[in-house]
């Protein structure tokens, strides 16, 4: 049986859209879904009526998401988790770069109760001034503990590198969001609230034991309620294309450096180059050891702890890029960049093998076919799709692409997007430079 053929389909009065999948799960269900929002949707409001707004809405995105669950009209903190603890629910709210999330688990017997939590804290949230204080020194202790992680301060510099402000692949730097934490208010949080929740964005995945027309039912009932709104989203420019670039963060005493390699792609993941660049970063930097980067530089020259290649930050019709990422022994430092460059420019110039190119097509069409293993995983890929603006027989189809490429293509897309004077270097550690 396909994934697609399990998922229907419904379009809501509000103008959004809910999504079912018979699933066997022991009698439980598995939920996800979200509203346009995120960082994108923060940066908007932070940024109307600003020309020349460089605001980030990171700190704004992921504050409200977190004091969703903080408390509502009917029900403060504690009885909302007592209210989940009785039924044996889980629910959670994030935000990542354009979408505000949910995702649930639950018995279908208590589906009821939970979608009327998960519909009340979108509605009526009242972000409680203790627990918005409460919140900012979380965030702030996490913020000091981020400062002193290689691998986030080395993705964070990447992304500024690769895009400009405004641009949704682009993170905020740690010092910022400190600064933005302490200045939010409970005021700002909840004029967000007020322009964030809009029905039309609204999308629910449901996966599991439960019947199709109840499902629907209970989503039309509970999420009818959610207001139509016009949510300011900023708008930005793809990423062009430009020289390399380096940053090093320096943070001693760490027992290992990170190191990170990119370029901004200028594509979207329906450009028709974009599934033979995914094959080919696989090849280059698949998880294991069946990609180059870690059969060369670790398992034959024993250079790194880890290193993967991989494609990022194509959601919701951004423009992504391409990465690698590694962790070195600073003694191993020197070498392991060398012999990554190496694998790198090896690859664009030479090319990948026939043998090579189709044991990684059917190693990602195998890897495709236990995505959806279980109900919080196909609830998840039906909701993430469906946000792309696709028909959920793309999870069928786009796996039969990829086995359809040939080793020409997947050259010829290596050649065109990782071009090695384009590659970006963000390093942090225990290192202060490094050689040109």
């Amino acid at each position: 049986m396909t994934y697609a053929s399990r998922i229907k389909e419904k379009k809501l009065k509000g103008g959004g859209k809910a999504l079912f999948a018979a699933f066997p799960a022991h009698g439980e269900i598995s939920i996800t879904g979200s509203l346009a929002g995120g960082a994108h949707l923060a940066q908007g409001f932070l940024c109307e009526g600003i020309e020349h707004c460089t605001l980030s809405g990171d700190v704004l995105a992921d504050m409200h998401a977190a004091m969703l669950l903080e408390g509502v009209k009917k029900r403060d903190k504690s009885a909302i988790q007592i209210l989940l603890d009785s039924i044996g629910a889980s629910l959670s709210f994030s935000a990542d770069k354009d979408r505000l999330v949910f995702q649930c688990h639950v018995r279908a017997v208590y589906a009821d109760k939970l979608l009327s939590l998960v519909s009340e804290c979108l509605r009526e949230a009242t972000f409680p001034q203790e627990e918005v204080e409460h919140l900012k020194a979380r965030m702030l202790a996490e913020l000091s503990l981020e400062a002193q992680n290689p691998h986030a301060q080395a993705s964070i510099n990447l992304s500024r590198m690769l895009f400009a402000a405004r641009h949704p692949n682009r993170h905020e730097d740690t010092a910022q969001s400190k600064i933005a934490v302490e200045k939010m208010t409970r005021k700002e949080l909840q004029s967000y609230h007020a322009i964030a929740i809009d029905s039309r964005s609204f999308i629910i995945s449901i996966a599991g034991d439960i019947e199709k027309d109840h499902t629907f039912a209970l989503v039309e009932k509970h999420f009818s309620k959610l207001p139509r709104r016009e949510s300011p989203m900023v708008p930005y420019a793809f990423a062009e294309p430009c020289a390399s670039q380096k940053m090093i963060v320096p943070i001693p005493d760490k027992a290992s450096i990170d190191y990170m390699l990119g370029l901004a792609t200028g594509i979207t993941h329906d450009h028709p180059d974009y599934p033979a660049l995914v094959l080919g970063l696989q090849i280059l930097g698949n998880r294991g050891f069946t990609g180059r980067l870690m059969r060369t530089v670790r398992e034959e020259e024993g250079l790194t702890y880890g290193v993967y290649a991989y494609p990022g930050g194509f959601s919701s019709g951004a423009d992504g890029y391409a990465a690698v990422s590694a962790t070195f022994a600073p003694a191993l430092f020197e070498r392991g960049r060398a012999a990554v460059l190496r694998e790198v420019k090896k690859l664009v110039e030479e090319g990948p093998g026939a043998i090579e190119v189709k044991r990684h097509r059917e190693l990602y069409e195998a890897r495709s076919r236990v995505l959806c293993a279980n109900s919080a995983d196909l609830s998840r890929a039906a909701h993430d799709i469906t946000v792309e603006g696709k028909r959920p027989s793309y999870l069928d189809e786009f796996p039969r692409r990829i086995l359809k490429l040939t080793k020409a293509q997947v050259h010829k897309a290596l050649k065109k997007y990782l071009i090695m004077e384009n590659l970006s270097e963000s390093i942090a550690g225990p290192i202060t430079e490094i050689n040109s």
